[in-house]
């Protein structure tokens, strides 16, 4: 089932994870210093792959969140389309993730996505 936001890979069958024409995209945030532990990063970082030909995440993963955040982030960015912006994908996470570090995981999220149209801007991406 598709949801609100994604995209169908009717431009044709995405191509396979660490093709030539995916690309990833890392988003960071930091912490609230109240968060950050004294041996971890005081950083959250989200990385999607994303096929460049149709904008699709094909994969996402979140360093600097307990395992089951780094899991929820996968399940609402993979299929989603880069073109379509962050406000959705945020939104659901927001809603989904109910933790003190919930913001700096969102502005992550946002950062990822602004990464691919800096990307798309330079020139480097298809779309």
């Amino acid at each position: 089932m598709q949801r609100k936001g994604q995209t169908s890979l009717s431009k044709g069958p995405a191509p396979p994870r660490g093709d030539k024409r995916t690309v990833i995209f890392v988003g960071h945030a930091r912490l609230p210093q109240s968060l950050a532990g004294r041996d971890a990063s005081p950083m959250v970082s989200v990385e999607v792959e994303a096929d460049t030909a149709t904008a699709t995440i094909l994969g996402a993963t979140a360093k600097g969140v307990p395992s089951l955040g780094a899991k929820l982030v996968e399940e609402v960015l993979t299929g989603r389309s880069l073109e379509h912006g962050p406000q959705e994908a945020v939104d659901e996470v927001r809603q989904r993730y109910v933790c003190p570090s919930h913001k700096a995981l969102c502005t992550a999220v946002a950062n990822a996505y602004d990464a691919y149209h800096r990307h798309c801007d330079q020139g480097s991406g298809s779309p």
